[in-house]
């Protein structure tokens, strides 16, 4: 609106000969001027330029002298003081400007034709405009002057281009220039133009991000980074699946640090570092590698510490734990798994740990997780197996519902303690197996917590007596004590074992009632013979065997009262007869007290020689000396009579 009235001032200035207050009239004096661009000898009929010269020339027509024709500039029309001739001038400041032409009368004086018009003369300031460098072979020019109508952007040498005000616009900057021009204009007059020039550096090709180390300390992730080219922008992200693109952005990045720590961090999440340049928007982007938080959780019970993570990310993982003096212990995580118990801990002590994942050449370490290890509930009561061996000593085996680290066993023998050990086995050595002594046995454990558990259900192994049931031992009887297991509604079975004297069962007989057994044919070649009771049931794991018994029989020998060495055939020589001969010495003596003959097993025989000379009729004593399969020494003496 402002500029329409002022083109309908200047209109009416140049279509009306001006006068001042105390001006004389001129009317139809014909008088007339133009001004035109000293540069270009363009007519300005409208507007002129600052700073842009000017030349005024005559066009009355009229053969006027030049030495007589006056001008004045001013702001408003003059009708007096004419004293310059000058035709040339350049304008200095902006606005409007009344031209005043005075033509002197063959009087001279201010008696002449006073004329003028009105122009607005346009500033040519240098435009206002920024530069951000783009990626190689962009730029980015803002216009921001608000002088002129209409501006250019010219990239080095190429064509300027029209660009708007306060609008971000990247141009190609593909031949390596290295300067931007803006260029201002008015739409009313062509020549009333200014222009500014800026220089910029081309940024180097960027590299993409190095995010290398993710640690959460509390609500606060911790970031390292390689280098960062501080001709471009950085950003952190987080993924998130309801922004665009799915990354938010949650902090911008200086590109002079390489590490960055992130407050009131979104937890758990998966974190980027983006690369772009500063132009709006960004020409390039460029992002890390994702890296994702490790959330690590720990309980303590029983004495154990659990502890669990969670990750987005993929790659192995290393469990540390810090003791309270400060000793750090790698614990070992099989791979796959998310979880681990750490059963190497103390009640009341305080283990601190952390969790490593590493992908390739990055790393996420969870927040520090402080656990101090305690009890929970008692223990379950443990089961008790108890079995003699072999050499008669009793075994005993205690299995717990779980496998804590540490703890206390305490064995029982009929209700007294036995013994106290974090053994899961015990060999009880001291006994003397009798029916008449009772021998049952409990266990109850006491875990690392100081948490201890009932006794178990008490366990009687087999208690087995063995007695020759005739003077020869022909028969033997076995009597053994009835089995008590850990359940008492399970039926048990007997087997009775009869034991070479290598151990090795020579025959098995079950027994389907009764806690006895007559052995009518034992080992006829075992002076000593040994049995063991099999028991099955009671809610045994296992088979439950009794203590080995043993019957030893008597070793006999059979000597003749006399023989007859007169090689008739019949009683010839002195053959040694009995049972359980094997461990012996039989010598016989003559009268003078001299032996004559030894035998020292049963294939020896004597036909009365001594030496090589004849049998010689007469008494003769013997001895018999053995020792038994148990150990016990036998005598026996007597004399024998060669008979010719």
């Amino acid at each position: 609106m402002n500029r329409l009235l002022l083109l309908v001032v200047l209109l009416l200035g140049l279509a009306t000969t001006g006068w001042a207050q105390g001006c004389v009239p001129t009317p139809n004096s014909g008088a007339c001027f133009k001004a035109y661009d000293v540069a270009t000898g363009q007519e300005l009929p409208f507007y002129l330029c600052v700073g842009r010269a000017v030349r005024l020339r005559d066009c009355s027509g009229k053969n006027l002298n030049p030495a007589q024709i006056y001008y004045r500039q001013a702001s408003t029309i003059v009708c007096s003081g004419f004293t310059d001739t000058t035709t040339t001038f350049t304008p200095t400041a902006p606005g409007v400007l009344v031209i005043t032409q005075n033509t002197q009368g063959p009087q001279g004086g201010s008696q002449g034709i006073i004329f003028s018009r009105n122009f607005e003369v346009k500033s040519t300031p240098q435009p206002t405009f920024t530069v951000t460098t783009c990626t190689p072979g962009f730029v980015q020019v803002t216009v921001t002057d608000a002088t002129y109508d209409q501006y250019f952007v010219q990239v080095g040498n190429d064509a300027p281009q029209p660009a708007p005000r306060n609008v971000a616009v990247t141009y190609p900057a593909t031949n390596g220039p290295t300067s931007v021009t803006v260029i201002g204009r008015y739409t009313q007059t062509g020549i009333c133009t200014g222009a500014a020039t800026r220089s910029f550096t081309p940024l180097p090709p960027p590299q993409r991000p190095a995010l290398r180390n993710l640690a959460v300390q509390g609500s606060t992730v911790q970031l390292q980074f390689g280098a960062l080219q501080p001709e471009y922008q950085y950003s952190l992200q987080v993924t998130d699946a309801a922004a665009p693109g799915g990354y938010r952005t949650v902090a911008a990045v200086p590109s002079n640090l390489t590490s960055f720590t992130l407050n009131n961090a979104p937890l758990p999440g998966c974190y980027r570092l983006l690369l772009e340049d500063k132009c709006q928007p960004a020409v390039v982007s460029s992002s890390s590698f994702v890296l994702c938080s490790v959330a690590l959780t720990g309980t303590t019970q029983n004495g154990r510490n659990q502890l669990s993570w969670t990750s987005g990310g993929t790659g192995g993982y290393t469990l540390t734990r810090t003791d309270a003096a400060g000793a750090t212990l790698t614990l070992p995580v099989p791979a796959g798994t998310t979880q681990y118990t750490d059963t190497a801990v103390t009640c009341g002590s305080v283990y601190r740990y952390r969790l490593t994942q590493t992908m390739g050449t990055t790393t996420s370490t969870s927040d520090e997780v402080a656990i101090t290890t305690s009890s929970g509930a008692a223990p379950a009561a443990p089961r008790l197996q108890a079995t003699f061996n072999l050499r008669n000593q009793v075994e005993l085996t205690a299995t717990l519902a779980r496998s804590p680290s540490g703890g206390q066993l305490t064995y029982l023998r009929n209700g007294e303690e036995l013994r106290t050990t974090s053994a899961r086995t015990l060999r009880d050595s001291l006994l003397t197996p009798g029916l008449a002594d009772p021998l049952c046995y409990a266990v109850r454990f006491q875990d690392a917590c100081g948490n201890r558990s009932a006794d178990s259900a008490p366990v009687c192994p087999v208690l087995l007596e063995a007695r020759a049931a005739n003077d020869e031992g022909t028969t033997i009887r076995l009597t053994w004590t009835a089995l008590r297991g850990p359940d008492a509604t399970t039926p048990i079975s007997y087997r009775v074992l009869t034991l070479s004297p290598t151990n090795a069962v020579l025959r098995s007989v079950s027994v389907a009632t009764g806690l006895t057994y007559l052995d009518l044919q034992p080992p006829q070649d075992q002076q000593v013979v040994r049995y063991r009771v099999e028991a099955t049931g009671g809610g045994l794991t296992a088979a439950s065997y009794s203590n080995v018994a043993s019957v030893s029989r008597q070793v006999k020998l059979f000597v003749p009262t006399a023989f007859t060495p007169n090689g008739d055939g019949l009683n010839d020589v002195l053959e040694l007869k009995g049972r359980f001969l094997e461990n012996f010495r039989f010598t016989i003596i003559d009268r003078n007290g001299q032996q004559v003959f030894q035998a020292t097993n049963r294939a020896q025989t004597w036909d009365g020689r001594i030496g090589s000379a004849p049998p010689v009729p007469g008494a003769y004593a013997w001895r018999f000396e053995a020792v038994d399969q148990s150990g016990k020494r036998t005598v026996q003496s007597g004399s024998i009579t060669i008979i010719r």
